[in-house]
């Protein structure tokens, strides 16, 4: 595991990424609800395939040099399931990616012949690898992760660049693109209304 790096509280300041052009990003935590469940870690992942995992200060969610690497306006941030994962970074960190793609929304829009959108769905059929999810459940608050969570954390980020690329080739084919793009625009109104208390709801008839 030489191209996985844990570290503890924030990324050290001599790891410098604002020079690359896209990012994977995931995170962990104790449960989904806001409010009462931690967010605990924080995974970046490069089509380098090198990972850089965060394990985050929970009594302070302090991380300048994370936080300043997830500002960058220049770096396309892909996520499965941006909603969730913007909502935990600018709860608990205050920090919001701008540019961001969302392979979860992007299938979608595209894959509209299947009911199955979920990261491990797009890795078997886009990617052709059949990943397990059974981590997902385990103890993400525990200060010592296993070999296996350390893997199953960077594998959440492995295969969203060759996803996004095929998700995208497809949104292009069929002229899906422009309205990917203005949902990707909605997504932080929708992050602001969740932390304000207000349930998604309120658009139903």
């Amino acid at each position: 595991m030489d191209n996985i790096k844990i570290f503890e509280n924030d990324l050290p300041s001599e790891i410098d990424l604002s020079k690359e052009k896209v990012i994977g990003i995931d995170n962990e935590a104790l449960g989904l609800v806001l409010g009462r469940d931690p967010l605990t870690l924080v995974q970046l992942g490069l089509e380098s395939k090198h990972f850089y995992l965060v394990k985050l200060n929970r009594k302070t969610y302090e991380a300048p040099n994370l936080i300043k690497i997830l500002s960058n306006p220049s770096t396309e941030f892909i996520m499965h399931y941006a909603r969730q994962d913007l909502l935990w970074l600018k709860y608990h960190l205050n920090v919001e990616p701008k540019n961001i793609f969302c392979t979860k929304v992007a299938s979608k829009l595209a894959r509209t012949a299947s009911s199955f959108h979920g990261y491990r769905d797009l890795v078997k059929e886009l990617c052709g690898k059949d990943i397990s999810k059974k981590e997902q459940q385990s103890d993400w608050g525990n200060p010592n992760l296993t070999s296996k969570q350390i893997s199953y954390a960077a594998q959440d980020t492995e295969y969203l660049f060759e996803i996004k690329k095929k998700l995208t080739s497809m949104l292009i084919r069929e002229n899906r693109i422009d309205i990917f793009n203005k949902c990707m625009k909605v997504i932080p109104t929708l992050v602001d209304m969740e932390i304000s208390g207000y349930k998604l709801n309120i658009f139903e008839h």
